[in-house]
């Protein structure tokens, strides 16, 4: 596969519209169709969105039915990206064993760090992460499933990387977009699509984007800032796992 700059592979330039189909239209398009499809075959799917049903089977199943959204979204994604030549993952895939390292250790590093200060600028209040419209109680502890797992540890780290360090950093990347402005651009886009956020949490976004688009760049791979995500979001998860439950 022919490279660009980074690592990059140039048929992302290609298709500057379908990609950004991709990164600013499908991550709320694919949600939403997935909910409504869903809701005509699970006649109690909109309950439970409402906060009407809390039974622990019926979130398990809310948290599967998003698993599954996210999985067809990231297959007919790595489809296109194939087609076009930029590979399934929209970028190489291939690492050494030291970029592998310092993914696994630098990804929880991205993460938490801002997470510390803004936690401590939010005044350590619980629940700061959230807008006040979220119902955080999908997120309790003892909701964590095996579908929530997979969701916040596999899928949604994978899917987020190659839409936006993958399609839309390297589609800007392919057509000379300065690296800078086009990792400022891609994390802005990454942080948008976590509207459910407060404010300083989006911010905690947008410098964990910047530091995924550095890690992509740098190591010319999409498996370092993948792995990193995915690093991230476990040392996130299991510090979570051994706070005191709420209330």
């Amino acid at each position: 596969m022919e490279t660009a700059p980074y690592n990059t592979p140039p048929a992302l330039a290609r298709e500057p519209f379908t990609a950004a189909f991709w990164t600013l239209c499908a991550p709320f398009l694919f949600p939403v169709i997935g909910a409504f499809l869903i809701g005509l075959v699970w006649p109690g799917f909109n309950q439970v969105i409402n906060g009407d049903e809390r039974s622990a089977e019926s979130i398990g199943q809310l948290w599967t039915a998003l698993a599954a959204i996210h999985l067809v979204h990231f297959a007919i994604l790595s489809i296109w990206s194939e087609k076009i030549g930029a590979g399934a993952f929209a970028g190489s895939m291939k690492a050494s064993q030291n970029w592998i390292v310092a993914a696994i250790l630098l990804g929880p590093v991205i993460l938490i760090a801002p997470n510390l200060i803004a936690a401590l600028l939010a005044g350590g209040e619980q629940g700061w992460e959230y807008s006040r419209d979220v119902d955080t109680s999908f997120f309790a502890r003892e909701n964590w499933g095996i579908a929530y797992l997979v969701f916040a540890l596999v899928l949604a780290p994978i899917l987020e990387e190659v839409t936006f360090r993958g399609v839309a950093l390297g589609a800007m990347l392919t057509r000379g977009v300065p690296p800078i402005m086009a990792a400022v651009l891609s994390s802005a886009a990454f942080t948008f699509l976590h509207l459910q956020y407060s404010v300083p949490a989006l911010l905690v976004v947008f410098v964990a984007g910047l530091g995924f688009a550095w890690l992509r760049m740098k190591s010319g791979t999409m498996l370092v800032p993948i792995l990193a995500h995915i690093a991230a979001n476990g040392m996130i998860t299991f510090l979570a796992s051994l706070s005191p439950p709420a209330g």
